[in-house]
């Protein structure tokens, strides 16, 4: 495995390259260890509707922003991920549970 190097420590596009890859990869392992937990709740979950919970949605929107400034990202840019990934995991639910009552 290649070492660490900090972003200022990167001399090339290729070590600026490596990082990226390796941070993408963390990220798949983070997404699929959260996909797990959806899967979960739409276990839990017994309504379609139960899927789109407005007040949670927002609550974990305004946490990103939040976590965002504090690591001086983009907040508009995390909120789009976000809610993109929300969206993504509803529909995901509502499937779920849609075909569990039908079946």
């Amino acid at each position: 495995m290649t070492a660490t190097k900090l972003p200022q420590d990167c001399q090339s596009k290729d070590d600026v390259r490596v990082e990226i890859d390796r941070i993408d990869q963390a990220l798949l392992n983070l997404f699929a260890e959260r996909h797990a937990y959806v899967t979960r709740m739409a276990e839990i979950k017994t309504d379609p509707h139960e899927a789109r919970d407005p007040v949670r949605i927002e609550a974990v929107i305004a946490k990103v922003r939040e976590r965002s400034l504090a690591l001086e990202l983009d907040e508009d840019q995390a909120e789009l991920v976000w809610r993109t990934l929300i969206d993504w995991n509803i529909n995901y639910e509502k499937g779920i549970i849609a075909a569990r009552r039908r079946g």
